[in-house]
């Protein structure tokens, strides 16, 4: 969760407070060009941003999308101006939401994007641009390797993430230095290699994977490395309930065996002569999917990249919560709290219909940027054994 103040965490809970939006245009330097601000009196010629919709899911590699309708005064915005066609080609938004106090107002960022789309329309002498946009890992998407490449066991995993980055046009990176870990643990057991127009998006991901790392682009545009290997450590970033707050408004739940899985095996063959291999099950009591209650049904990944029994737990752990945990699918529509980020954890207690009274991971959230609503879905929170 993005750091806010007392203050902020204070009004969240009151269901009154008034909200506050901004719009930046900033250079590839990340420098603001200009900032725009919701439609307001219409007075202001910045106030220009109608409304717009932010949406995070930690299961895409492109974690951050974003839609936004504008004013389009004169035509700035529409892609055959000057300013518009340079905009499209060179330049960054970045989102903010926040509360304004009345005295002063505080804001954090919720997504910093390259343009997809751009849709002008036009009406009775007034026109409308939606944009559509997605966050850094654009960059990946259209860049490959043009040739051969390999980096040798025992080479650093962070030296290969930044390098990839580097070579893709990301200059803000946030890695995790993974001291966590062993420090061989910190680096390849085996050959890591890619041909000749391989994706690099694709082979950071399958990178990430086979070391239990998660890698996105936060809510500043930074490209972010978190270890997989201790989630349970996380600590609860905020609360849902009767006692806590009001900001609670509806919850489903739902289940499926669509993809019913409850365990997750890692085999590790890096090392012909000693493979390694590590087990996630779901043995929390409070869990519908208890290996005790329906018996294990288990997601087994092996992989020539691991050769340590590290690594294989920091693995089979991130796939647990990639692979096993979708059949359980919770939605809260609640209470706009912009300051959340992917994966964090939140308690959630509503006892008398739902039964829900545990710890959950965020899979997915909204922003909305005119209203109030947000939905939220979330992953059970399970022991690891």
């Amino acid at each position: 969760m993005y750091t806010v103040s007392a203050a902020f965490k204070t009004a969240l809970k009151s269901s009154g407070h008034a909200i506050i939006v901004r719009m930046d245009v900033l250079d590839t330097d990340f420098n603001i060009v200009h900032q725009f601000h919701d439609i307001g009196s219409g007075n202001d010629p910045t106030d220009i941003l109608v409304d717009g919709n932010v949406d995070v899911d930690v299961t895409r590699l492109t974690r951050r999308t974003f839609t936004a309708n504008v004013l389009n005064p004169d035509g700035i915005w529409s892609p055959g101006s000057d300013w518009g066609g340079m905009f499209y080609v060179n330049r960054l938004i970045r989102m903010w939401r926040g509360i304004d106090y009345g005295s002063g107002h505080e804001l954090v960022p919720i997504g910093t994007f390259l343009i997809d789309s751009a849709d002008v329309q036009v009406e009775r002498s007034m026109s409308i641009v939606t944009l559509g946009g997605s966050d850094l890992w654009k960059k990946f998407g259209k860049s490959a390797f043009s040739g051969a490449k390999s980096w040798a066991s025992g080479t650093s995993i962070n030296s290969i993430i930044s390098y990839i980055a580097s070579a893709s046009g990301v200059t803000r990176t946030n890695l995790d230095p993974l001291s966590g870990r062993d420090s061989a643990d910190r680096e390849i057991s085996t050959k890591f290699a890619v041909e000749r127009g391989d994706n690099r998006g694709e082979a950071l991901a399958r990178l990430a994977t086979a070391h239990g790392i998660d890698v996105y682009f936060n809510a500043l545009g930074r490209l972010t490395s978190q270890d997989f290997s201790s989630p349970g450590d996380k600590s609860v970033v905020y609360e849902y309930g009767p006692s806590k707050n009001n900001n609670l408004l509806t919850v489903k739940a739902s289940f499926t065996d669509d993809n019913l899985y409850n365990a997750v095996l890692v085999v590790g063959t890096g090392d012909k002569d000693h493979v390694v291999t590590f087990r996630v099950r779901d043995t929390d009591p409070e869990s519908v999917t208890n290996v005790n209650r329906i018996g294990e049904r288990i997601f087994i990944y092996e992989t020539e990249t691991i050769k340590t029994a590290a690594v294989a737990e920091a693995t089979a752990v991130r796939l647990f919560y990639r692979k096993v945990l979708v059949n359980e699918d919770i939605t809260l529509e609640t209470i706009c709290n912009p300051a959340f980020e992917g994966n964090d954890v939140i308690s959630v207690v509503e006892k008398e219909f739902s039964k829900l009274n545990s710890k959950f991971r965020i899979k997915a959230f909204t922003v909305p940027m005119s209203t109030s609503r947000q939905s939220i879905r979330l992953l059970r929170e399970i022991k690891l054994t």
